[in-house]
């Protein structure tokens, strides 16, 4: 920072120089304490006028009216006068404008259209490096800081560094925004075949870092950009604020950035934004950069140009974290394919298959059909569909999935045994064209492939479908994804798996949330090779067609359940009629109640899920 000016040179044609020297001296030493001119540093100005070796900060406040001021750095070789530097910035900026007369300053001027900056007539001061010069043909013989000010004996001139302006050159080269390929992106979450590039610039500290989005459908909005950076990097946050982004963090064992205020601007691909990042839409290949305006330049469109490099964000940290083990082990979370709290399974299964060896072998997987992924899942290792290296099965459901009470869904594999694990990611949509992926861990060592003798720890993974042996299946829950603007995690349509490519060669394999390599049994060359998928079950949230108000805990009371022959209906208000329903919502039968109670026969049904409606609840009924 340069040296702050203590005093100043009063100009005022009507009195004499000597007498307003005296006067100025004596107010100042009473009011010097309270103006608070900000002091302007070299690095802070952008217009260099002039040439040569000594330079000189040259700032201008005024201070009636709207308090302002600007900035100028001016360059000169030997010595020059004060008059050769205000014609120099007045040659080479037409915004900037003076008069004098008798070597003093009559009117100043500065007007860009936006700002309009004037003294006429009153009361000025400037001084260099705390020396008064007697007038503007005054030698200046080295560099250092100028300040010219408007003065009034009424008031002080406290001008905050908010308040100065640094004008811009116009003839110096236009600015380039700072821009990243998504070629040098490090880090990619989300998922989908589509991708934006994500960069936030904390000005304050010359850091701007850029992710890489991956997405499906069309378009994503900006704010499921930003939901989808935060959900997969812990050290990424935002806030919203008034008018937009209040806040945009990024926290570390390095790095604490941290931008408060609702005047977060964005652009995309250079232009800015016309809508807010709620509102605004991107499409595949788009670059979206957010800064604070005070560190950028905009145009008379306010298209805001950044220049601080956008650089990749690194990697975080790899996962140390232990999960939950094998079926029997303590804590195991997995979902039994007989399991009483099941409502349902899938009623559609669609597959793209994939290569059975993505570096070798493009001939596709081939064993099973649609069919396996559709239904009730067993203990069955034969009663499956392969998806390939990188495959997909998109699975659909009579009536739709619901964030409900503890886990939501579970996806069934059928690994012969706990160690033999093909992986997939899970997403979901509730539209059938924006699919969310859940965030998922692999902390597996990755000094050696697994191949098909070798093992993968499950307590290594988290939020990957296969985790489990055949029968059991890996459950989701769906509120790890709620804050999605096009996703309704009530109203869940279809779940999508995509098998996880577990070489662990960058140039094939797939990461985790963290942007590490998953190591899972590679390579399976042959027509079963991938993830092999026997179904998917609703845990929360499914109603038969045709029936509402589903409620678990209906008066009414159903037993045995589960049963094998008959089934009683007791409790029954009012002698309601008793519906049964199949798994499909399809309306089997009505039976009269009486004396509040009902029996159905279940004999002549085969094995599965039935539903009981009664007035306005429903209960489960299991048919062995």
């Amino acid at each position: 920072m340069m040296k702050r000016l203590f005093t100043c040179f009063l100009i005022l044609l009507s009195i004499g120089v000597s007498a307003q020297n005296a006067d100025v001296r004596a107010y100042l030493s009473t009011h010097e304490s309270t103006r608070n001119v900000t002091d302007v540093p070299a690095d802070s100005v952008r217009f260099w006028v002039g040439e040569g070796t000594n330079e000189v900060v040259a700032a201008f406040f005024f201070c009636a009216n709207t308090p302002g001021g600007i900035a100028y750095g001016y360059r000169f070789n030997g010595t020059t006068t004060y008059q050769n530097m205000f014609d120099a910035i007045a040659a080479a900026d037409p915004n900037f404008s003076y008069t004098a007369s008798s070597g003093f300053i009559s009117t100043l001027n500065y007007n860009n259209g936006t700002l309009d900056y004037s003294i006429n007539g009153g009361m000025c001061m400037y001084t260099l490096n705390d020396n008064w010069p007697s007038s503007l043909n005054d030698i200046i013989t080295a560099g250092g800081y100028f300040e010219f000010l408007e003065f009034s004996f009424e008031g002080d001139c406290g001008i905050p560094n908010a308040n100065i302006y640094y004008p811009e050159d116009p003839n110096a080269p236009a600015a380039e925004d700072a821009s990243i390929s998504a070629d040098d992106i490090l880090y990619w979450v989300g998922g989908g075949e589509h991708s934006v590039v994500f960069a936030a610039n904390w000005c304050d500290t010359a850091i701007a870092f850029a992710w890489g989005v991956r997405f499906s459908g069309d378009s994503i909005l900006v704010a499921d950009v930003m939901k989808t950076v935060a959900l997969y990097d812990s050290r990424f946050s935002y806030t919203p604020g008034d008018w937009g982004i209040g806040n945009i963090q990024f926290q570390d064992d390095t790095y604490n950035l941290s931008l408060h205020g609702n005047w977060w601007m964005y652009n995309v691909n250079g232009m800015t934004a016309p809508l807010g990042y709620d509102a605004q839409k991107v499409v595949d290949g788009d670059i979206i950069k957010f800064g604070d305006e005070s560190c950028g330049i905009a145009d008379e469109n306010y298209n805001y140009t950044w220049a601080t490099p956008i650089q990749p964000v690194a990697l975080p940290a790899a996962s140390t974290e232990v999960f939950d083990g094998i079926v029997g082990s303590d804590g195991c979370q997995a979902i039994a394919y007989n399991d009483v709290n099941i409502l349902g399974w899938a009623t559609g299964c669609t597959i793209e298959r994939g290569p059975q060896d993505i570096a070798s072998n493009p001939t596709l997987a081939a064993y099973g059909s649609e069919s396996a992924g559709v239904g009730a899942s067993s203990t069955s290792t034969m009663d499956a569909v392969s998806l390939g290296d990188g495959g997909k099965a998109t699975l659909t459901f009579g009536m739709p999935i619901s964030d409900g009470e503890g886990y939501d869904f579970a996806v069934f594999e059928n690994s012969l045994n706990h160690t033999f694990l093909e992986l997939a990611f899970v997403e979901v949509s509730s539209d059938g064209e924006h699919f969310y992926r859940f965030p998922s861990v692999s902390n597996s060592a990755l000094t050696t492939q697994v191949n098909n003798g070798g093992s993968v720890d499950a307590t290594k993974l988290h939020n990957l479908a296969g985790k489990y042996m055949v029968g059991w299946g890996t459950p989701f829950d769906l509120a790890e994804l709620e804050g999605y603007s096009n996703l309704d995690i009530h109203n869940i349509t279809h779940v999508r798996l995509v098998d996880a490519v577990g070489s662990i060669n960058p140039l094939y394999g797939t990461t985790d949330m963290n942007g590490h390599l998953i190591n899972d049994p590679y390579p399976t060359n042959f027509e079963s090779s991938g993830f092999d998928l026997t179904g998917v079950a609703i845990m929360n949230g499914w109603t038969p067609n045709g029936v509402s108000d589903f409620d678990e805990s209906a008066q009414v009371t159903v037993y045995p359940n589960p049963c094998t022959d008959f089934v009683v209906i007791s409790n029954i208000r009012n002698n309601e009629p008793v519906i049964l329903h199949n798994i499909l919502g399809e309306q089997l039968e009505v039976l009269e109640s009486s004396d509040y109670s009902c029996r159905v026969n279940m004999q002549h049904y085969p094995a599965g899920i039935y539903f009981i409606h009664v007035g306005n609840t429903t209960q489960k009924i299991i048919k062995r």
